[in-house]
């Protein structure tokens, strides 16, 4: 880890099995507080379990994983959930929302009552849905449901955001749009983003690539100068 950077989460020596097939296989990392993580990797690498991992929708099968010092891989179910509740959002590939609810009510039911909420207003204008607020999602785009997803994710004011192929459904435009409108929501409230993509692109907007081969850290690269999302030529590795 480097010098300047305060750790908001910590992974040591994690390991996870499936059918006696290590998916995982000893990876130890920080990361750091107010900072844009991209663990980049093909299908199969790892990754996504490995947010699993780090966001405690998965237990590893060795190793411990600490948020500002708190080891969370020791929590029962309930300890686990009030964690996730009140420190972590989530975002993912599918946007998961309620078809019978407008967008207000399903941005309100990300609103923990034990944490004070992002103001509303603010929040939704800078993810451009402040207009959108009656509509409901089958009358959305997907780019502008996935935006309702994010809002609904960071009202509550998470310290950590769990991105899971969060453009995956989405075309280069509105891939672009959430991916710089997620640098926007990093920047304006100081969250923590991990983001999960195969798209090499996407993964030089971030502060720090981590690539992952084979359940392994290929490489761990921090960025000086990342490029603006708007700057994106589509591609993959």
């Amino acid at each position: 880890m480097r010098q300047d950077m305060t750790s908001i989460l910590k992974a040591d020596s994690i390991t996870k099995t499936f059918d006696k097939e290590k998916v995982i296989n000893g990876i130890t990392l920080d990361i750091g507080e107010n900072t844009f993580n991209v663990l980049l990797g093909p299908s199969g690498s790892g990754k996504s379990t490995l947010l699993n991992i780090l966001s405690g929708l998965l237990k590893p099968t060795t190793g411990t994983v600490f948020h500002k010092g708190k080891e969370i891989t020791v929590m029962s179910e309930e300890e686990l959930a009030d964690w996730k509740r009140l420190y972590t959002g989530n975002i993912f590939q599918n946007y998961l929302l309620l078809n019978n609810l407008n967008v207000r009510e399903n941005i309100e039911i990300g609103i923990n009552k034990h944490v004070e909420a992002l103001d509303f207003h603010q929040l939704t204008e800078i993810l451009e849905i402040d207009d959108l607020m009656d509509k409901f999602p089958a009358h959305l785009s997907g780019g502008q449901q996935q935006r309702v997803a994010i809002a609904r994710a960071v009202i509550k004011r998470p310290d950590i955001l769990y991105c899971d192929e969060a453009t995956g459904s989405l075309d280069e435009s509105n891939s672009k749009k959430v991916v710089s409108l997620l640098h926007s929501l990093q920047k304006a409230f100081g969250i923590t983003v991990i983001f999960v993509t195969h798209n090499l692109q996407i993964a030089e907007t971030a502060d720090r690539i981590i690539t992952i081969k084979d359940g392994r850290i290929h490489q761990d690269r921090h960025q000086a100068n990342p490029i603006q999302a708007e700057e994106m030529v589509w591609g993959s590795i």
